[in-house]
């Protein structure tokens, strides 16, 4: 059980960082670039080594666990969009997953995507636009969409839409981790006390490396 939830909350927090970069660049129009790249390089771990690799380290998700460690608690304030968008997420994941002909669609648009992060790089604009196309085609046979709340200055940003949809992406890609690893929304509801304490664990091992 241990195990279980030390697994689901790592993918847990990989899809809260997605989204929580999504609040924030839909906000205020800006990033975190470190946790962006993270995000970003999970849509492409097929065949990692550990669960860690998935996001290139634990580091990669530090912000996805210092979330989830603010959501989970009693005086959490400001915590409804996240929780609605992340809940959104596992609903499109879903959706995604009941439908083969989609889902390979997606994992061969990926495929090729990957080639270009080869030439270019992770975050060049030609990948993340790509990514963002992806998103759309693999969510256009579904009336469903994520509805994002935030400023019509950064929201009219042709750039920080293509990333809002790259990291939607990686969302959905942490999801079907979160679901493989066995997690559950009744996990959410009745085991939110243990998987804070992890993430509050993880987090803490996480700031110990680093001040060495």
């Amino acid at each position: 059980m241990q195990d279980t939830l030390y697994k689901t909350t790592i993918a847990f927090a990989g899809m809260l960082q997605a989204m929580c970069l999504v609040r924030e660049l839909a906000q205020t129009g800006k990033i975190n670039d470190s946790a962006f790249e993270a995000s970003i390089y999970s849509i492409f771990q097929t065949d990692p080594d550990t669960l860690e690799d998935i996001f290139g380290g634990i580091t990669g998700i530090k912000l996805g666990l210092e979330n989830l460690i603010h959501l989970f608690s009693p005086n959490a304030k400001m915590t409804r969009p996240l929780m609605h968008y992340t809940l959104s997420l596992l609903h499109l994941q879903k959706k995604i997953s009941r439908s083969p002909k989609i889902l390979q669609t997606l994992i061969q648009r990926i495929n090729q995507i990957q080639k270009q992060v080869d030439y270019f790089h992770l975050t060049h604009p030609t990948v993340i636009t790509n990514l963002a196309e992806a998103y759309l085609t693999a969510i256009n046979p579904f009336k469903f969409r994520i509805i994002i709340w935030g400023s019509q200055r950064a929201l009219s940003v042709t750039s920080n839409m293509d990333k809002i949809r790259a990291l939607l992406l990686a969302g959905i890609r942490s999801a079907v981790l979160w679901r493989q690893m066995g997690g559950s929304r009744w996990q959410l509801l009745f085991s939110r006390g243990q998987i804070k304490a992890i993430a509050e664990k993880i987090l803490i091992e996480i700031e110990q490396n680093q001040i060495k």
